[in-house]
């Protein structure tokens, strides 16, 4: 009770108080917690609400009503200190249907946001479902084997015990998440699986539907949820307690070992115990995380219709809405495509955002650059992406729609999609094929230039004053254009300092604001062809060795060998890097992220051969890779160890990933940038149509993302 006085407004609360003492009547009705449901928590004693909304509905399993079911209404603050609270409870009638009550609390502080989430209970059966926010005009609903795994996958980095809890951002956005996987109304799934570029062009509702039919298996036997809570109890970790909790896990711990030999992977037999929901998987995957597919309606098809053609890397704002660089206009894959001018703002659950996408502010082609600055602006690196057809006279010149592409620029976006920046974008500074892009916490924005081996730093944001910063040994090739050193990726550490991926120099370089440049040292480990570049919380430093990308900047696609990806750990305060080979799924690592729990996430751009191959090459399924970090690793895990099985986490929804990141609800998102036989298009059209989110699998991440990540912790 105290708990809950102290989220009130100071006059109600006193107020409360005195009903408390005095017994004032009100015209609120009191609810009191039925024993059954007070064992989930034992401190939860009376709740007060204003007049408020009925809430009918009906519990199923296997396909059929379940009566004498405990069914509880539970509500919980996002954001809030506490977990969840029963609002009222009952009992499933002979055709599994219930009747509830919701009333708002009196004196409920503004910002705290309750959810609302019916359980079903008996014994150690449990069906849930997020029914979100309140409000007077819902409909029936239906808790069954979808709305729990539904439930239990977008808020699985918030299920403790039995409490969900998290920060605010995270958990309203996890709501809205759980209606792309299933109906809440209905029982069935959502439109987004049902259909493309869901459907029957991915394993995603297949595998959907056996996680459904796990949670059918412990339905309709005990013994089954026995088997469940055993299988995912984490190594070393305690063992769920309740049906909610055990499939959170499978999306914080999803892969078992031993692929692919099905014997070895009890959540796949459990699957066929009550196979009720088809179609179904019918042999075990790598893993068991979703991947959630967007192309930004229900089409997979590519053509000049399509909203996005080759996405290449993303910034999450406050709220962890997504905004999205893209590299081309969109074509068909057999058509030219000139440069993107073009920049896409997402909802935290993957739909286009009303006004989006975003023209104008000197958009060119933009490659890997994108981040928000303290401010709250969004700032783009316009590289120039293009067909070799659109530079070379093939396509007639047309500024207007910059044929041929400018590679000399940044653009400068509000929040609101309203471009800041003037139609040639801001250039000063020397800007040459910018790539990576960011800014530190003072708000000054760094810009790698692959074009002229150097990096422009725009002090607090202020394009009249940008300066261009060279690194050591740049410069060009005998007898060509192309540039030495090919800086590419940016992070920057606690310090405020950048660090930067030297593709082509093979190195790693430090820059601070004062223009100086450091060298770092990587003779302990070898730097082959280097991408991405994240730095955890505590200021240490991931490099993504790709042994096969030499960035086509100014110079043509010319693919190295490859055989060979690794990841870097250069440790802060300057002590010898570890190198990690050949682990947790590794093909050309691009991009990477890392999470709120300090671990790292690969993005890896599928795999070789990236030439000499023909349309009937037969590419492998892409794969996401996990590391264990500098934080808490999973017991028996340290620095480097791959939390990802050999092959990765692979899906059939990924193609070539260069960017992604992790957003306030833990959800993973993947840029489909190229489609996976996109080498063979690379002088028309390589580009692919999409991004994947996976709900659940990361500890969250305070966004924007600038500086090094922040968690909730």
């Amino acid at each position: 009770m105290e708990d809950h006085l102290a989220q009130l407004r100071p006059l109600p609360r006193i107020f409360f108080l005195l009903v408390l003492v005095c017994g004032i009547a009100l015209p609120a009705t009191k609810l009191q917690a039925q024993p059954a449901a007070r064992q989930m928590f034992p401190w939860q004693s009376y709740l007060y609400f204003r007049p408020g909304t009925t809430i009918h509905g009906r519990v199923e399993g296997n396909s059929n009503p379940l009566p004498g079911y405990r069914v509880s209404l539970y509500v919980t603050y996002a954001g809030g200190l506490h977990g969840s609270r029963v609002a009222d409870a009952t009992e499933s009638d002979a055709q599994g249907r219930f009747t509830l009550h919701y009333r708002t609390p009196l004196g409920l502080a503004p910002h705290l946001k309750p959810l609302l989430f019916l359980v079903a209970e008996d014994g150690p059966r449990m069906l849930v479902s997020a029914i979100g926010e309140p409000h007077r005009r819902w409909q029936h609903f239906v808790v069954n084997e979808r709305t729990t795994v539904a439930t239990a996958l977008a808020f699985a980095q918030f299920v403790h015990g039995r409490e969900i809890r998290g920060n605010e951002y995270g958990m309203l956005n996890a709501a809205h998440m759980v209606a792309n996987m299933a109906n809440s109304y209905t029982g069935g799934a959502s439109d987004i699986l049902l259909n493309e570029p869901n459907g029957s062009d991915t394993s995603t509702y297949p595998s959907f539907n056996s996680l459904a039919n796990v949670v059918a298996g412990c339905i309709a036997s005990a013994a089954n949820c026995t088997a469940l809570f055993e299988a995912t109890t984490p190594t070393g970790g305690a063992a769920p307690h309740n049906v909610l909790q055990a499939m959170a896990n499978v999306a914080r711990y999803p892969a078992y070992p031993n692929y692919p030999d099905n014997a070895d992977d009890p959540l796949f037999l459990l699957s066929l115990a009550s196979p009720v929901f088809q179609p179904a998987l019918q042999e075990r995957p790598t893993n068991w995380l979703l991947f959630i597919k967007f192309t930004g309606g229900f089409y997979s098809e590519q053509d000049h219709t399509n909203l996005i053609n080759g996405p290449g890397n993303i910034a999450f704002d406050k709220r962890g809405y997504a905004w999205i660089l893209d590299n081309y206009v969109p074509q068909a894959p057999d058509e030219i495509a000139c440069t993107g001018q073009r920049l896409l703002k997402f909802t935290p659950w993957g739909q286009r955002y009303p006004g989006s996408p975003y023209f104008g502010g000197g958009l060119s082609g933009a490659g890997f650059g994108i981040t928000f600055d303290p401010r709250g602006h969004i700032w783009v690196g316009n590289f120039g992406f293009e067909s070799p057809s659109c530079a070379d006279g093939t396509i007639p010149a047309n500024p207007l729609k910059k044929i041929p592409a400018p590679h000399n620029s940044v653009s400068l976006f509000h929040q609101s999609g309203v471009p800041l920046s003037p139609f040639s974008g801001f250039t000063r500074g020397n800007i040459s094929w910018p790539q990576g892009t960011v800014s530190d916490r003072k708000g000054n924005i760094w810009v790698a230039n692959c074009g002229n081996d150097s990096v422009t730093l725009i002090p607090r944001g202020n394009p009249a004053l940008a300066r261009n910063i060279p690194l050591p040994g740049g410069g060009t090739e005998p007898d060509s254009d192309s540039p030495l050193l090919k800086p590419f990726a940016l992070a920057v550490d606690p310090q405020g300092r950048a660090w930067v991926t030297g593709n082509k120099a093979q190195q790693i370089y430090i820059l601070s604001d004062d223009g100086s440049v450091e060298t770092v040292d990587s003779s302990a480990v070898t730097v082959s062809w280097p991408m991405g570049i994240s730095g955890d919380s505590r200021g240490n430093m991931w490099v993504s060795s790709s042994d096969a990308i030499n960035i086509p900047c100014i110079d043509p696609l010319d693919p190295q060998g490859g055989g060979n990806p690794s990841i870097i750990f250069y440790p802060a305060g300057g002590g010898k890097p570890q190198q990690f080979a050949n682990v947790g799924g590794l093909t050309i690592p691009w991009g990477s992220a890392v999470d709120g729990d300090d671990s790292l996430w690969v993005f890896n751009f599928g795999s070789t051969p990236l030439e000499d191959v023909d349309d009937d090459y037969e590419w492998p399924e892409t794969g996401l890779s996990h590391f264990c970090g500098a934080g808490q690793c999973p017991p028996g895990k340290a620095l480097g160890d791959a939390i990802s099985p050999d092959t990765g986490y692979t899906s059939d929804a990924l193609d070539r990933i260069t960017g992604g990141g992790v957003d306030p609800s833990g959800n993973v998102w993947l840029l489909n940038n190229w489609r996976k036989d996109g080498p063979l298009f690379y002088d028309i059209n390589p580009g692919s149509n999409s991004f994947v989110i996976i709900p659940g699998a990361a500890a969250p991440v305070k966004t924007p993302l600038i500086g090094p990540p922040r968690s909730f912790h």
